[in-house]
């Protein structure tokens, strides 16, 4: 497992940790420190904070809320600035004991600033980090404009807008109704061209993994039909998707209704890697399964790709993982959403492994 698949694994578990305490009253205590913010400002709130406390009415509660604020505090005397993504800070008592948790590398950067106090931690903007953040391209079009996008996890990010010269409908004038067709044919091409010029200088990056393309009405096929992408940036778009608006509210639109195509090329992509495990697996080929067979092939240096369910309890995973980065292996995480994840786990245990040789 490499050092970042290691970090994102780590902080996974602590999400799901997290998620799991529950409090004997409102004493679990959730501080997030945005990048950039005033430490200082921060511990006088806290310092606000404990004393209200003083109004709750339990005794034991109003005991573990202010021993929590105060060893938050502590941790932050003499920081004078957060992380570069910011840090959460979660302290409450768990099990008898005020235990405190920070998490200071965050896949991203924390995104609010916020003191929170009940029975349970708020971990929804670090559930939000989980959510897997490739990156796609959105654009929307008919003949009058444009407007591109990029959507990596919930997030839209506007990165360009064009309008076109195509003349409205023509009722009146000495031209011809035919010259006037051209005029309009030569206006929608050279449009169609810079739409294309757009989406192959954004989208031709391999960090885009798929593309997804909107709009009203019948322009978005022509366009697609004609010779303006290159086939690297073609051979991305992944769904074509009906949209009632070109502008941001467009990209806005089709962000919404592109959720089932992401889920099936995520779904795809998991799909043909068990595929392949299972019929190297049934036929006597390239494959093993189960931890004690895995864990020799791991050994002898034979695995290519260790499969591993995400039902598996944490230690066994990290054990595995381990294994496989030290033998050079990669490790592929299976979950238990698909068919296909429910097949893995079931049927092998969900410890399989793609090998290199027998």
């Amino acid at each position: 497992m490499s050092e970042k698949s290691r970090e994102e694994y780590e902080f996974k578990k602590l999400v799901k940790f997290l998620k799991k305490q529950k409090g004997q009253g409102t004493e679990l205590i959730s501080v997030y420190i945005p990048p950039g913010s005033n430490v200082n400002e921060v511990t006088a709130r806290l310092r606000d904070e404990y004393g209200q406390a003083m109004n709750i009415k339990s005794k034991q509660t109003r005991k573990n809320v202010q021993a929590a604020i105060d060893k938050i505090i502590g941790v932050l005397k003499g920081v004078h600035k957060p992380p570069e993504k910011g840090a959460a800070i979660f302290c409450g008592n768990i099990n008898g004991k005020i235990e405190l948790y920070i998490v200071n590398n965050p896949p991203e950067d924390i995104p609010i600033s916020l003191y929170r106090c009940d029975s349970t931690f708020y971990i929804e903007p670090l559930e939000d980090m989980l959510e897997k953040k490739d990156t796609y391209g959105l654009f929307v079009l008919d003949r009058r404009e444009a407007t591109f996008a990029f959507l990596k996890g919930k997030k839209i990010i506007i990165v360009k807008k064009l309008t076109s010269t195509v003349p409205g409908k023509h009722h009146k004038g000495g031209q011809s109704a035919r010259r006037f067709e051209r005029l309009i044919e030569g206006a929608v091409h050279d449009f169609y061209k810079e739409i294309g010029e757009t989406a192959n200088s954004l989208f031709s990056d391999p960090k885009v993994k798929a593309i997804i393309v909107g709009g009203p009405g019948p322009t978005k096929h022509d366009f697609l039909k004609g010779d303006y992408l290159f086939n690297n940036v073609k051979e991305k778009i992944a769904g074509i998707i009906d949209t009632s608006y070109t502008d941001e509210f467009g990209i806005r639109e089709l962000a919404n209704k592109a959720g089932e195509v992401i889920k099936e090329l995520e779904i795809n992509k998991e799909k043909e890697l068990v595929d392949k495990f299972v019929k190297e697996a049934v036929t006597g080929g390239l494959a093993t399964y189960g931890e004690k067979e895995v864990k020799e092939a791991l050994l002898e240096g034979k695995v290519e790709t260790l499969l591993l369910s995400e039902s598996l309890d944490d230690e066994k995973i990290e054990e595995l993982s381990e294994l496989a980065e030290q033998m050079g292996s990669k490790v592929e995480m299976i979950s238990e959403d698909t068919v296909e994840g429910e097949q893995f786990k079931v049927a092998f245990g969900g410890i399989g492994a793609l090998l290199r040789f027998k």
